[in-house]
């Protein structure tokens, strides 16, 4: 089964695309090709619409399907070969990306300065939510994790993306700040790069520079056990 081309991966600004129906399934359908991004690594997948041969329907979600990306519809009507024009929900993808880069700012400060990896995270329109692995909770480094963050926003850093062989890119442990493991069938990996500061494994969409994010402001914190503090944060 042929694999869905991400174009997103290397274009996170593309907001249509024209692509070809490939798979109907009674959940959605799969296409060659898609800017759609879907739902992973605990970034929400993009909403908007796919017009074809029998009018426009409504992208409701998007998810991983075997290897391939599934595009849920609000209505059915496509079938297999249709030509169609997707467009994505700009304005929601658009603060999914500026929370994304943000999380990779702040888990950067975290590692780098600290030493503190993330267990999980969870990013909407509207809120971000990181898991910290804290030995010791000190609501002190937190703060002065997101003094730090912001200053180095405030330095409007470019974001640049690259792909390594797997093998490389596995040898730098710095590159994976996430607990989770990374599949090891893939051939090679999606580094996402804030130049002179970090370099994170991804396969999510960023903003180019630093200063679309906006100012991270610490919302509250929860306890989630011994070493894990849930933080939420929003964009100002």
């Amino acid at each position: 089964m042929a694999m869905t081309e991400r174009l997103f991966q290397r274009d996170s600004y593309l907001k249509t695309f024209d692509a070809r129906v490939t798979a109907v399934r009674p959940e959605g359908v799969r296409l060659d090709r898609t800017a759609f991004f879907p739902t992973g690594g605990g970034v929400l997948g993009d909403t908007g619409t796919l017009t074809g041969p029998s009018g426009l329907s409504r992208v409701v979600e998007t998810v991983e399907d075997e290897g391939g990306v599934l595009h849920r519809l609000e209505r059915a009507g496509l079938a297999v070969d249709d030509a169609v024009q997707g467009e994505l929900e700009w304005a929601r993808r658009y603060l999914l990306m500026r929370y994304h880069t943000a999380t990779h700012v702040l888990t950067g400060v975290m590692f780098n300065d600290f030493h503190v990896r993330v267990t999980g995270n969870q990013l909407t329109p509207d809120k971000g939510r990181v898991d910290f692995a804290f030995e010791q909770f000190d609501r002190d480094v937190l703060e002065e994790g997101f003094r730090r963050a912001n200053a180095i926003v405030a330095q409007d850093l470019a974001v640049r993306v690259s792909f390594v062989p797997a093998a490389r890119a596995r040898a730098q442990a710095e590159l994976f700040k996430l607990e989770t493991a990374f599949r090891h069938d893939l051939p090679e990996l999606r580094l996402v790069e804030i130049v002179g500061f970090d370099t994170q494994a991804d396969g999510g969409c960023h903003v180019a520079t630093l200063s679309e994010i906006g100012r991270l402001v610490l919302a509250k914190t929860e306890n989630k056990g011994k070493a894990n503090r849930r933080v939420y944060f929003v964009l100002e």
